[in-house]
């Protein structure tokens, strides 16, 4: 429904800038020519007005100047760009009957709850009329029309496509998406962390017990429990302490800087993901987006191509 009230809206600005040119009579210049239709000076200041109020009042440095010329040069591209579309769906005779026109604003109304008096107070309030928003709204659904033939039905994405991106997300997550549960002693320089290791898996203590009485380390008091570790935070030389171990093992004795330590390994799993059938539809349409702005891209270059363009 959002979506719905901003295109609503959007047309009823572009209204505005069309009608508002012919209520102030403004002598007006030409920025372009295309295929002989021509884009006025009024239009472009218009369309400009929103970024050059952020100056109002404000000295304009080099660096403004040189982004507000390239701003002024993308506005400029996509009012050629929705020109040469128009006048391509005109070439192609796409229709938009009266019964089109008046359904869009029928729905329009209903999803933006306006009555049919706030309905014209919301074009009274960008001072245009019903007859310009309906001109603006046939070409939005020509042009719309025209895309759906030209473009959206050129684009497929199949299973096969969504299936490959998320198998290659997958195994990218692999080695990161496990965590290990640990405990750790780190033994002073006077303790043979051998030994203590001896007596823990011959049962005489447990690793918590050790822990508790020997370690000079994190986890004091608390078995040595260091808590759940992602895999990939861990240092090679714990990666290796920690290689072919089995929940409840001990590992062989290894450096930390200038201590040695022990690792038990409490538990390990595998962070939960999401499944296939959760992310299908999201790649599916980031695909499908990717796809179609490559072939409008395409679209719209030819036509760029074969049209007869004159920026003043």
């Amino acid at each position: 429904m959002k979506r719905v009230i901003i295109v609503f809206f959007i047309i009823l600005i572009s209204s505005f800038v069309s009608i508002a040119g012919a209520e102030e009579k403004v002598v007006d210049g030409v920025v372009a020519v295309v295929n002989g239709d021509i884009v006025t000076m009024y239009e472009m200041n218009a369309k400009m007005a929103p970024i050059m109020k952020r100056f109002n009042g404000q000295s304009i440095s080099a660096v403004d100047a040189e982004q507000i010329k390239n701003i002024r040069k993308q506005i400029l591209d996509r009012m050629i760009n929705e020109m040469i579309l128009d006048q391509e769906a005109k070439r192609l005779k796409v229709e938009v009957s009266e019964q089109d026109i008046e359904g869009e604003i029928k729905r329009i109304k209903e999803t933006s709850k306006f009555s049919d008096e706030e309905f014209a107070r919301q074009l009274a309030l960008q001072k245009t009329n019903l007859e310009d928003f309906k001109e603006t709204l046939r070409k939005d659904i020509r042009k719309n029309r025209l895309l759906s033939y030209k473009v959206k039905n050129k684009v497929v994405v199949t299973e096969e496509e969504v299936q490959g991106v998320w198998n290659s997300t997958q195994s990218q997550q692999e080695e990161v998406k496990q965590s290990v549960h640990l405990k750790l002693i780190l033994f002073p320089e006077n303790i043979s962390a051998d030994k203590i290791r001896e007596e823990i898996i011959s049962g005489e203590t447990t690793f918590e017990e050790a822990a508790d009485k020997y370690t000079v380390g994190p986890g004091a008091g608390t078995g040595g429990d260091l808590g759940v570790l992602e895999w990939d935070d861990l240092a090679k030389t714990w990666h290796d302490a920690l290689n072919g171990l089995n929940p409840g093992d001990v590992s062989q004795s290894f450096k930390v800087q200038k201590s040695t330590a022990l690792l038990k390994l409490d538990s390990f799993e595998k962070n939960k993901t999401d499944s296939f059938t959760d992310n299908r539809d999201n790649i599916y349409e980031r695909l499908y987006r990717e796809k179609q702005d490559a072939v409008f891209v395409d679209f719209i270059n030819k036509l760029r191509e074969k049209a007869v363009i004159e920026i003043k």
